[in-house]
């Protein structure tokens, strides 16, 4: 049997050609993870990115605007006491009768009277005098309304349609009113006596109402 033997060139020639494998194969691996990278980048890139939502930067809170100052409620205006809706009053009717003055006729016989508040009220207006016959009629006013409704009166003079009207004024001082009445004319007035207070009451026929008026009391 004959020995083979192997020179060093053909032992050297055999390593080169594994080293040269395994640097192949190093350098494909390489090769195929930075070509993979490079993929998934490109298709991430492609690939539509979801939009990511702001977060709203927290907000100082608003200042709150200053308190207004506590006012004290301002005092109710006097309401007219003739507005005011009393109770109705459950005893009978007042039932009142005047007519002019015998000793003057230019006033009237009854000066005042006095009602409940919430009354009924008939005052019956007699118009006769047995020596100086005149028209007059009654018109009863809100409290302390007298002289308004006395200068409302003769500023009617000059009206044309002053004595067509009676020579009653217009206005809310006005409450109740007979019609001017000739003489020997009688007119009954029916009303519910308002709140509480004093009501005057005059002939508004000019010139007559400085001394032919008077006073009803309303308790």
């Amino acid at each position: 049997m004959s020995a083979h033997s192997h020179s060093p060139s053909e032992e050297s020639g055999s390593i080169w050609k594994i080293l040269n494998v395994i640097i192949a194969l190093v350098v494909g691996g390489f090769t195929l993870f930075w070509g993979a990278t490079l993929l998934i980048g490109v298709k991430d890139a492609a690939s539509p990115k979801e939009p990511v939502a702001e977060v709203a930067a927290p907000t100082a809170p608003a200042a709150e605007a200053p308190a207004a100052p506590a006012t004290t409620p301002a005092a109710a205006a006097p309401v007219a006491a003739a507005t005011a809706a009393p109770a109705a009053f459950a005893g009978p009717a007042a039932e009142i009768t005047i007519k002019p003055d015998t000793a003057n006729p230019l006033a009237y016989d009854l000066k005042e009277f006095n009602v409940k508040a919430g009354q009924k009220v008939k005052i019956t207006f007699n118009n006769t005098h047995p020596a100086v016959p005149q028209m007059h009629n009654i018109v009863i006013g809100t409290p302390g309304s007298k002289d308004k409704m006395m200068a409302l009166a003769m500023q009617m003079v000059a009206a044309p349609d002053g004595m067509a009207k009676g020579y009653i004024p217009e206005g809310p001082e006005v409450l109740f009113h007979t019609k001017l009445l000739q003489p020997n004319q009688t007119e009954v007035l029916e009303f519910t006596a308002p709140a509480a207070g004093d009501y005057p009451y005059l002939c508004t026929f000019p010139g007559h109402g400085a001394i032919m008026n008077g006073v009803m009391h309303v308790e």
